[in-house]
């Protein structure tokens, strides 16, 4: 298992790098729509549907309309759809754990159309992303989320005590959560201190908002725990080796990505990708 897991890590780091250094722009966006495709597949299993007709129905659907989405998109509607959906995930967390896991879970159509918001809006946002910023940036950007997961897991391994959300992930701890964000912090300065980049704000407030930020995407993580846990799921699917599904892999990302991509939007002044 950890052979299988090593290797499948090894292929998505190796096609993400390409996919975001050296595709094309029209390549990049197919990708995102093929990632959307699979994670909107895969969501529809929240919704307990069954139907491969009707999960391909809800995948094609979702990935139409993202593709209209990314041309059509402005800010204000990113940036009012992500607050949308950061009520969404904070109310249907909060009461799962308030509920003490015995929540009788969220509507079919409900759960629906929080996938096509999310999935729909990662895409938008990843698309852009690249195009206003280039691909150092998104991938700065990324690892500021995957700072609070490594952080998190080494930390709540050694400090770990007072349970973040014990109902819907007891793995996960508030020790855990510090320590990667003191992290993302560290790794937000330095990387401000790097690249090119003149500000509207101070590099210390840009750092703190990027690690809100990030702290902010475990509650992506949190989110999916319980459309899992709601429908009797492990994973969210089978497509990745030793990894589950496509959502198990970005459900952090699902609103980290809007956000920082705002973040950056309405903080920079000035920003030259091509240096």
């Amino acid at each position: 298992m950890l052979k299988q897991r090593i290797i499948t890590a090894i292929v998505l780091v190796v096609l993400s790098i390409w996919a975001l250094f050296y595709s094309t722009p029209d390549v990049w966006k197919g990708c995102l729509l093929l990632v959307g495709f699979i994670a909107a597949w895969e969501w529809s299993g929240f919704a307990d549907i069954k139907t491969p007709s009707l999960r391909l129905t809800y995948a094609l659907g979702v990935t139409v309309a993202a593709n209209y989405a990314v041309d059509t998109f402005t800010m204000q509607n990113i940036a009012m759809l992500t607050m949308v959906e950061t009520l969404a995930l904070v109310s249907v967390v909060s009461r799962y754990q308030m509920a003490k896991g015995e929540s009788k879970g969220s509507s079919m159509s409900f759960t629906l159309l929080t996938g096509v918001l999310a999935i729909i809006l990662f895409v938008v946002a990843m698309v852009k992303f690249r195009v206003d910023f280039g691909p150092i940036i998104v991938l700065i950007s990324m690892l500021l989320i995957w700072a609070i997961d490594t952080g998190a897991y080494f930390s709540g391994r050694r400090f770990g005590k007072t349970k973040l959300a014990v109902h819907v992930s007891p793995g996960k701890t508030w020790e855990g959560v510090l320590g990667g964000g003191i992290l993302a912090f560290v790794i937000s300065l330095i990387v401000l201190n790097i690249v090119n980049v003149e500000l509207k704000y101070s590099m210390i407030l840009m750092s703190v908002v990027l690690t809100l930020i990030a702290l902010f995407s475990v509650f992506g993580d949190l989110f999916e725990s319980v459309m899992k846990r709601q429908v009797g799921l492990k994973d969210s699917g089978k497509i990745l080796p030793g990894h589950g599904g496509v959502l198990d892999r970005i459900d952090s990302l699902l609103i980290a990505v809007p956000m920082l991509y705002l973040a950056w939007y309405y903080s920079v002044v000035l920003y030259d990708f091509r240096a």
